[in-house]
């Protein structure tokens, strides 16, 4: 279960990302180590990673600067990229000014694992032939906005194959006294400030880690508030 959880990526040191076969990596924050397991990675101006692929269902927000990733363009901030476990891509490439993101691992640690070095376990090349796109993207922007106050659709109503991610918004000062989008769910903060539950301030930037079952009382600031609910499983054909 997910537990309950307030992050504040600017109150976390960065380190550099271990890489036990010795390659070059970058400084990244841990934001949190545990289900779901959450990184902030930095990227700097051309940085070249070769082909890889993850254990576990992966989502990558873009935040700044352009990330190039093998066949599938480029990546810029509001873009949201979702690949299926076990599936290789690459090379991911930063542009000239690097690029900046967030990185959410459904199942456990990210687990990188380089192509040259690493076979895909049978289990997950199985499971990756159910779908028609192993990896895809989203732009925030164009994503529609869902009501606070109702229940959130389901996998068979997302617009792809990709993960239960929803854009919300509230205007300056709404309240609303009951909101669960029924799921164990990680809300980040685009713009604005909201008040949870009477007590926990969230702001640009900020992550909140939120229970399944647990409603919450959303108060927002004075200049409103434009928020994700990302889901922290993965879809139903896992």
């Amino acid at each position: 279960m997910t537990a309950q959880q307030h992050i504040r990526p600017s109150d976390l040191d960065w380190e550099t990302f271990h890489d036990p076969h010795g390659r070059p990596t970058t400084p990244t924050r841990v934001l949190r180590a545990s289900g779901p397991f959450l990184i902030e990675a930095d990227f700097p101006a051309h940085f070249h990673a070769g082909l890889h692929w993850h254990p576990h269902d992966t989502i990558y927000l873009i935040t700044r600067g352009e990330m190039k990733i093998g066949d599938e363009g480029s990546f810029r901030p509001g873009d949201i990229r979702w690949v299926k476990a076990g599936h290789a891509y690459g090379p991911e490439e930063a542009g000239d000014e690097g690029v900046q993101f967030h990185l959410f691992s459904l199942g456990g640690d990210i687990g990188l694992n380089w192509a040259d070095l690493c076979d895909v376990p049978a289990a997950l090349t199985e499971r990756l032939v159910q779908f028609k796109e192993p990896a895809g993207r989203r732009s925030i922007d164009e994503m529609p906005l869902a009501c606070a106050g109702d229940a959130l659709p389901g996998p068979a109503d997302m617009p792809d194959e990709g993960p239960l991610i929803f854009r919300m918004r509230l205007d300056a000062g709404e309240f609303l006294d009951t909101f669960s989008p029924g799921f164990e769910s990680v809300w980040y903060v685009l713009d604005g400030e909201v008040t949870i539950n009477g007590d926990i301030n969230l702001s640009t930037g900020e992550f909140y880690c939120a229970t399944n079952g647990s409603p919450s009382s959303l108060s927002a600031g004075d200049n409103g508030v434009h928020w994700l609910v990302f889901c922290t499983q993965s879809d139903s054909t896992e």
